[in-house]
């Protein structure tokens, strides 16, 4: 999106952000399932939690873009002038 914020950007740029989005969401559990799934490989505590704390900060954050992308399609919907 270049730096733009979604207010700026069309519809069609928004929807496709909302997918990008999405699909960062995915990369995230799916890392998270690869790297904590593990039930051969030792990880220990100290990198266990700082996984645990990447993958819930990246969470957090595409869940909270995804909110924002949504409440602005919404917005679209509701007034769509």
């Amino acid at each position: 999106m270049d730096g733009k914020s979604l207010e700026e950007i069309t519809r069609e740029e928004v929807e496709h952000a909302l997918q990008d989005a999405l699909g960062e969401l995915d990369e995230v559990n799916e890392m998270r399932l690869a790297v904590l799934g593990q039930t051969g490989v030792h990880i220990g505590m100290v990198a266990l939690k700082q996984y645990e704390n990447r993958f819930a900060r990246d969470q957090k954050r595409c869940e909270e873009r995804i909110s924002q992308i949504r409440a602005r399609l919404t917005a679209w919907i509701e007034d769509p002038a």
